[in-house]
């Protein structure tokens, strides 16, 4: 399934560095002793930097191999986690006021860190995934919607039974003094998903695109930056169990709002022309693969995934324009070309093919 696979690769971007910008949201003044497992891939940075900007005291447990000196001034215990439970031997030589883990699989790795630090920490903090839930056949499920299935064979498991399998653990260990974080797509500085920026891309080359469906289906993912804020709410409010985590914005942003607010963001001249999900059907236009990030409502829930706890918490999101600004600055710093809808990057209409369809659609 496509959307399993978005799923996935959205989680395995969080291995890449992001220096993307925190903005503040706490109700907390205490300061707060913070490990946080990882800290220097594109999730665990948002992360460091929500909790330096208020002011906790952060330690990172890590192999000091990936970006070394991207915190240099933190204290940085050295581990490796693949190792066994022995490598959490130094850690557990203090106590810890929150732990908080984003590794993306590997449920034993879960496993033996809770099993460790159980009696050494006050609150974990697990970053998981909506790819947790069993289907997205409802429309607006919430945090008690059935999950995967963990009666397949281990050799069977997949992303989302390593997730929920590292739930498990995580709740087993911290029963009362728990929070579950399941991001959806995670977007912004350096993503290397690449579907937002799909978007943006192709938004400032001010060509004539296709805008899909009929404008009113929804779009769902979460600012780097806004997982990383929560996580650090989440541990100064002790937030007890399972949140869905994505927005992007507090109220539905449809494909209509998201295209006209990215050619304000980006002053584009690109002419929207809209095909309906009839006629991209018809034309075996696929969601997700040739239309990155958009399924029709006619399909499912996946992108209509209720965050009312989230919202009820009193979380505010970072604003659209600034997410779009962020994917589309890291592609500008990096300076390469991406050539969308080849074999080098297989996502996305080829050009020809798109106008193609526009020819058409123009008919």
């Amino acid at each position: 399934m496509e959307r399993r696979k978005f799923i996935k690769n959205s989680a395995a971007a969080s291995m890449l560095v992001s220096m993307g910008t925190v903005f503040s949201c706490s109700s907390s003044t205490d300061t707060l002793k913070i490990l946080v497992l990882g800290g220097t891939y594109f999730l665990g940075p948002a992360i460091v930097q929500a909790a330096l900007q208020h002011h906790h005291a952060v330690t990172l447990f890590n192999r000091g191999i990936t970006n070394p000196t991207l915190f240099p001034n933190l204290n940085l215990i050295k581990g490796d986690r693949e190792k066994g439970i022995a490598s959490y031997d130094p850690l557990t030589k203090e106590q810890w006021d929150v732990v908080i883990d984003v590794w993306p699989q590997k449920s034993k790795l879960v496993n033996e860190a809770t099993m460790a630090l159980m009696k050494h920490t006050k609150h974990y903090v697990f970053i998981s995934s909506i790819a947790v839930y069993h289907d997205f056949d409802q429309v607006g499920l919430n945090e008690e919607y059935k999950l995967v299935d963990l009666d397949l064979e281990r050799s069977e498991w997949g992303y989302p039974e390593e997730k929920l399998a590292a739930e498990l653990f995580v709740k087993a260990r911290f029963e009362h003094n728990h929070t579950i974080i399941r991001a959806g797509a995670i977007k912004g500085w350096r993503d290397p998903a690449m579907d937002l920026l799909y978007w943006c891309i192709k938004l400032n080359r001010d060509d004539s695109i296709i805008a899909p469906g009929s404008g009113l289906d929804h779009l769902q993912f979460i600012d780097v930056a806004d997982v990383g804020r929560f996580a650090v709410m989440a541990a100064e409010n002790k937030f007890q169990g399972a949140y869905n985590c994505l927005g992007p914005q507090e109220n539905v942003l449809t494909w209509k709002d998201f295209l006209v607010l990215a050619k304000e963001q980006f002053n584009s001249k690109t002419e929207l022309i809209w095909a309906s999900e009839d006629f991209l059907r018809a034309n075996k236009v696929s969601a997700f693969s040739d239309l990155p990030l958009w399924t029709p409502l006619s399909e499912d829930g996946f992108m209509q995934i209720n965050n009312v706890k989230l919202l009820q918490s009193g979380f505010k999101f970072t604003p659209v324009h600034k997410t779009l600004e962020d994917c589309m600055g890291w592609y500008t710093d990096n300076g390469a070309a991406l050539a969308f809808g080849t074999n080098e990057i297989s996502l996305g209409l080829t050009r020809d093919r798109e106008l193609q369809l526009i020819g058409k659609l123009k008919v």
